[in-house]
């Protein structure tokens, strides 16, 4: 049986040669500057040669600070892990983008028996808004993974299917940044929001903390309402006048990950006791039920009770966001917020035991999430059970939580 051995080219990049009987482990990054552009190793030697009676799928969770992979079996069992930089080549670059796959790739493939193979690959990727496009594909993946079995899309659908496990209802997340996803009967995906920080984000981390700053300086200017946000800000900076952070962020070095955390930093801080940050946060919740419900509708999603799913920092941390996004919800749906049943990255693993035809049962399931406890990329939160709403007229589904 012919392997592909490891040899490290000038550039730092490990490429692939033929050899017999080796146990040595593939790598199939060409070089940096390839791009996806020159023909893939992959194209010259497989990565694995096939043996039917073992197939792996790999799923990945691709963000923009770090990146997770997890491949498990077709029973949903986790047989390896592994952790990299950013995936996000949008904001970090497409050779940066490569060498945190090409790391993914290359540390579950040492802990992976030799006869084995990836039968189906799932790679959710923070860059995109749907399905990535054959080029963008081939750019990011060429040389590192199969093309024919490697499905890129965006890291929203991944979370999205992940804490639904595939059946219906709606994923709002409010991390860093926002985006809701509706998945209807049919399996259909509509998307509201994830435009960034600087286009919308409603809802997010960033847009509360550059809310809670706006209401600081209109308190200050005389405009707006007083509040003690001023300053929490002016320490949470450590500047004596708030003016003075004005420099600090407009600096390319500091990021919207860094102004976002301000919002956690506040809502520890204030506690409910600042009414100018508690109106920010309820109408964060607003914002985001808004968008939840156009997806509802853009998706055609005739649920009821509407299942809930709620990821991300704020609404696992911020009692008033979420709150606030429950009861705007309830006025308009009949709704059940449940747990999220598994992280983005088993979303992806999912995905891919998914499109490769593997019924996704209870076992499955439950052995996604058994595994992933200490593999999980993205932190979630859920409120399993609870059921808040009113029945809509028309609507014939149950009336309880444990319907």
């Amino acid at each position: 049986m012919e392997w592909a051995r490891p040899t490290r080219a000038r550039n730092g990049f490990t490429k692939i040669s033929a050899f017999t009987n080796s146990p040595a482990r593939a790598t199939c990054f060409t070089s940096e500057n390839d791009c996806g552009e020159n023909k893939s190793d992959w194209d010259r030697h497989p990565f694995y040669r096939v043996n039917r009676n073992r197939p792996v799928f790999i799923g990945i969770d691709g963000g923009g600070t770090h990146s997770s992979a997890v491949a498990v079996d077709s029973a949903g069992r986790v047989l390896a892990k592994a952790k990299a930089g950013p995936l996000n080549f949008s904001s970090a670059g497409l050779p940066t983008a490569r060498r945190g796959l090409n790391a993914l790739v290359v540390s579950l493939d040492r802990q992976l028996p030799q006869e084995t193979r990836f039968k189906e690959i799932v790679v959710g990727c923070a860059a995109l808004f749907s399905d990535a496009t054959e080029t963008e594909k081939g750019k990011l993946c060429r040389g590192i993974l199969p093309l024919e079995r490697t499905r890129v899309v965006s890291d929203c659908q991944t979370a999205c299917f992940g804490a639904a496990s595939g059946s219906t209802g709606v994923v709002v997340l409010a991390g860093t940044g926002s985006i809701v996803v509706a998945q209807n009967e049919a399996g259909r995906m509509r998307r509201v929001g994830g435009w960034g920080h600087v286009l919308g984000d409603a809802g997010s981390a960033f847009w509360i903390a550059l809310e809670s700053v706006k209401a600081a300086i209109a308190a200050e200017e005389g405009g707006g309402r007083a509040t003690g946000l001023s300053r929490l800000i002016r320490r949470w900076f450590k500047v004596r006048k708030l003016t003075e952070i004005v420099p600090m962020i407009h600096d390319p070095a500091f990021t919207k990950e860094q102004f976002a955390r301000l919002a956690g930093h506040l809502a520890q801080k204030v506690a409910g006791c600042d009414a100018v940050f508690c109106g920010i946060c309820r109408r964060a919740g607003r914002e985001l039920a808004a968008q939840a419900l156009v997806a509802v509708k853009l998706a055609r999603l005739k649920a009821c009770p509407l299942s809930l799913y709620l990821v991300g920092g704020v609404l696992r941390n911020n009692s008033l966001v979420r709150d606030s996004l429950v009861a705007a919800l309830k006025k308009a749906r009949s709704v059940r917020v449940e747990e999220p049943r598994l992280s983005p990255l088993l979303g992806a693993a999912a995905m891919a035991l998914d499109h490769a035809g593997v019924a996704l049962t209870a076992e499955v399931v439950a052995n996604l999430a058994k595994g992933g406890r200490s593999a999980g990329s993205r932190r979630y939160f859920g409120l399993s059970g609870e059921h808040v709403g009113v029945q809509p007229s028309g609507c014939s589904g149950p009336q309880h939580a444990n319907a």
